[in-house]
């Protein structure tokens, strides 16, 4: 009898378990959303659109990965996404309270939580509630929790660190083939 285990592995790239109140909310994100909101529908080109954002004193590379978000529209670009529906999605998010899941991650599951380090967004006591979650004792009934910090990255992780996100991914996804 052949027996065939699955396991699952869950990347968490810098997000805060818990709700976020919109009041205290003014990082990086939202900004990007907000900046997004005031652009015309259709833009003349990524440069434009780069420059633009650089000029508005977002860094280049965060510019240039939004960039990668247009299509291009007859002689001009276009969202590749519902920006609407990402905004909706965004205010989902902060409304949504995970710990319960972090406290007991269903069996056979991994969560991985990287935390950028010069992220804005990680108060002191989440980090502290965070580790104890993170070291308290569990049984073979639950999955695994673990919490690895990505150095020289800020929120946006794939584009502050990519090498380094890269080296921390790739280890864990070789061990599941």
């Amino acid at each position: 009898m052949y027996t065939c285990c699955y396991v699952y592995r869950l990347w968490v790239l810098d997000s805060v378990p818990g709700t976020v109140d919109p009041e205290e909310s003014s990082g990086e994100v939202e900004k990007v959303l907000e900046t997004l909101q005031t652009l015309p529908k259709t833009i003349s080109s990524r440069k434009w659109l780069v420059d633009h954002l650089t000029n508005l004193g977002f860094s280049r590379s965060l510019s240039e990965w939004i960039g990668t978000n247009l299509k291009k529209s007859g002689e001009h670009y276009t969202w590749a996404f519902n920006l609407e529906g990402i905004i909706q999605m965004f205010d989902s998010y902060r409304k949504m309270d995970y710990w319960p899941l972090l406290e007991h991650p269903p069996k056979g599951i991994e969560i991985v939580i990287v935390r950028a380090e010069n992220s804005d967004r990680w108060d002191p006591h989440i980090i502290q509630k965070l580790d104890s979650v993170k070291n308290r004792a569990c049984d073979e009934s639950e999955g695994k929790l673990s919490v690895v910090v990505l150095p020289n990255s800020g929120h946006w992780v794939h584009v502050d660190n990519p090498k380094g996100l890269l080296e921390m991914v790739t280890p864990k996804m070789a061990s599941l083939a």
